[in-house]
């Protein structure tokens, strides 16, 4: 496990470095913002077991993913703003009282959400990033939902009190999981020469 942390870190690290070769400097912060959040949570998930911390960073990394997509957007990130405060509330109530299938339907939603604006993102034509900038992140994010798909299917019959029914997930979470951490990482490098 550490040593796919240390890929986890490494993506970051590179994400910070692309800051002299990125298209979009804002675009860039909420990216490295965002891999922060999502190194944090990973230290909690992959180094030491703690699922209701590392839900909970998880979910302040899609949300800087979602206002990444919305920066050119004024009235998107107007109401992106107004939502911040109640979501930061309702995770910090699921938190407070231990409640992870709150907080995991919380992260779901935000992760429903960012996949949406992305999406919308991509097929937008007048954004700072190019498309095929754009078409790595949403692979990224793709990959990353496929990941917590099989992150499900492993976790949640021992959530139920059951036995696991779906051994295998275990490592399809880090077949998808991996490879979108560097889509996601390489996403604010400026390939063209736009």
């Amino acid at each position: 496990m550490p040593l796919k942390f240390a890929f986890v870190v490494g993506c970051f690290a590179f994400a910070i470095l692309s800051y002299f070769f990125c298209k979009s400097k804002t675009e860039w912060q909420k990216l490295v913002l965002g891999l922060m959040f999502t190194v944090g949570a990973d230290y909690f998930l992959v180094l030491h077991d703690r699922h209701l911390p590392g839900v909970a960073v998880f979910c302040f990394a899609h949300v800087c993913y979602i206002f990444r997509a919305l920066e050119n957007s004024s009235r998107w990130r107007k109401n992106a703003f107004i939502v911040l405060p109640f979501v930061s509330a309702i995770i910090g109530f699921a938190f407070a009282f231990e409640a992870l299938f709150l907080l995991s339907g919380i992260y779901a939603t935000l992760f429903f959400a960012n996949i949406a604006v992305n999406v919308w993102h991509y097929r937008k034509k007048e954004t700072v990033l190019p498309r095929l900038n754009k078409a790595l992140f949403l692979t990224g994010l793709i990959l990353f939902a496929l990941c917590d798909v099989n992150v499900m299917l492993f976790n949640l019959p021992s959530q139920l009190g059951i036995p696991v029914i779906f051994p295998w997930a275990f490592r399809l979470i880090w077949v998808f999981y991996l490879p979108s951490q560097a889509m996601l990482a390489v996403s604010a490098v400026k390939f063209d020469k736009s």
